[in-house]
């Protein structure tokens, strides 16, 4: 006689306000789930991390820091933090770390 054990739920909370509140919303390209929280409204999927990126340039019309914006294949796009004000913008390629 073979026993079936069903799997339990894993206990999922929001990374920002840490609300039980979710639901399930889609899942990433990876296949990975998806969840919203609704007091916050934060997407989020269990376990993932933001890639930090070390290094950060400095606007060259302005002088204040950029932000990741985009990450697009081998392109890195980094965006003003004073935009909408400052609309500069720089294209960086992903350099493969031997």
């Amino acid at each position: 006689m073979t026993t079936l054990q069903i799997p339990t739920e894993i206990a999922v909370s929001c990374p920002i306000c840490n609300s039980e509140a979710i639901y399930k919303y889609g899942k990433t390209r990876a296949g990975k789930q998806r969840f919203q929280c609704l007091m916050c409204g934060r997407q989020f999927s269990q376990g993932a991390k933001k890639q930090e990126i070390q290094g950060k340039p400095i606007c060259p019309e302005c002088g204040n820091p950029m932000h990741l914006y985009k990450i697009d294949g081998e392109v890195i796009r980094f965006r003003c933090s004073g935009y909408p004000v400052c609309r500069t913008f720089r294209k960086f390629r992903i350099k493969e770390e031997d």
